[in-house]
């Protein structure tokens, strides 16, 4: 029934350009396209908490399938939309009721509305130079690296729906952004990133194998009884984030090792909720301070990260110089307190939300307060 509506939506679009539309007459400001990937995801979000909390069926799918859908047309074109902001209304509510009367369920007729929605707003940006050329820019400018943190985002969608999948969801998301960062590096420091990386991973693994065993340097705790695959007893995905997430960090720090620390100390908050609970380790600890871990497992977490990046800054002096692999730590700053939430815990969400970001945009944070302060 999905496919026949959307068939029918795909149609509808087609018909309501047809009997609508300008080639493109003006081009709306340029913040709509934040505001509608931000509006995108939030649907999406929303269709996820549906389907975790049960009983939301195909609504749920609705909104988290075309909410994303929806959010990348956005960010394409959302300012060469606006023009058309009226025929796209009447296709999507012409899409709603066609739903609704073929099936007779509400939750169809959200469905076709939002396919149809988005039909019209992909054949409409295909008509339109400026959409065409942005495509263009793209394909010019899109790395491999790029790509692979792309599929690391995509990776992360089905864990809500597929809770038990989670760790090797995790273990791939993983794996593609240590790919990711490998390519990059290539990219600034040549060969030189090979044996950075094997740096990290070999102190990332020494450290965590001491810490596990002694509870030296991060209090007591133990990796027994977690998911595969590991190294030496310790998850794979914990001395790839030690390379990966550290190294986002440093270029995200512009080299400062005391900010790096912050940053993953920051990371670890939420870590430290979510992968207990998924069964990665188990804390032990007589003093714990947050979910389990003691306040000497957060001044290890600065201490290795700093140590790490200090040794990235020492032996590829330049490789910070470039920040686009910040990305990757913005990218766990919006998506690890997501999960957090969907997972029910709300106070690791909220308060790694709140650290993660207030340090990965502080040009934009400070931007706002500048422009709050005059008026």
């Amino acid at each position: 029934m999905e496919l026949l509506i959307t068939l029918l939506a795909f149609l509808l679009a087609w018909g309501g350009l047809a009997l609508f539309g300008p080639q493109g007459a003006g081009v709306g400001p340029a913040w709509l396209r934040g505001l509608g990937g931000f509006l995108g995801m939030g649907m999406a979000l929303l269709g996820a908490v549906l389907l975790v909390l049960g009983g939301g069926g195909l609504l749920g799918v609705a909104l988290a399938v075309w909410g994303c859908v929806l959010a990348a047309l956005a960010v394409w074109g959302g300012d060469l939309l606006w023009v058309a902001r009226r025929p796209q209304l009447g296709v999507a509510l012409l899409g709603g009721g066609l739903g609704w009367l073929v099936s007779r369920e509400a939750a169809m007729g959200v469905w076709a509305a939002l396919a149809a929605s988005a039909m019209f707003q992909i054949v409409w940006l295909l008509r339109q130079p400026e959409a065409l050329a942005r495509l263009g820019w793209l394909r010019l400018h899109l790395k491999a690296w790029m790509v692979l943190l792309a599929l690391a985002v995509l990776v992360r969608v089905p864990v809500p729906l597929l809770p038990e999948a989670f760790p090797l969801l995790g273990t791939v998301q993983m794996v593609l952004i240590s790919l990711a960062a490998l390519l990059w590096g290539w990219g600034r420091i040549g060969v030189r990133i090979v044996l950075l990386a094997g740096l990290a991973f070999a102190l990332g693994l020494w450290v965590e194998l001491l810490g596990s065993k002694t509870g030296i340097p991060f209090g007591v705790y133990s990796y027994q009884g977690a998911p595969g695959p590991t190294v030496g007893g310790v998850p794979l995905i914990v001395p790839l984030g030690w390379f990966a997430l550290v190294l986002s960090a440093h270029v995200l720090a512009g080299g400062r090792p005391w900010l790096s620390g912050l940053l993953v100390v920051a990371w670890d908050l939420g870590l430290e909720a979510l992968m207990p609970a998924k069964g990665y380790w188990t804390w032990q600890d007589p003093h714990p301070l947050w979910y389990g871990a003691p306040i000497q497992n957060y001044l290890a977490w600065f201490v290795v990260g700093a140590a790490i990046s200090w040794m990235y800054g020492r032996l590829a002096p330049t490789l910070h110089q470039e920040g686009a692999f910040a990305w990757a730590y913005r990218l766990e700053a919006l998506f690890i307190p997501l999960g957090l939430a969907l997972f029910g815990l709300w106070p690791a969400a909220l308060v790694s939300g709140l650290a993660m970001n207030a340090l990965a945009w502080p040009e934009h944070l400070g931007r706002f307060i500048r422009r709050g302060a005059h008026g």
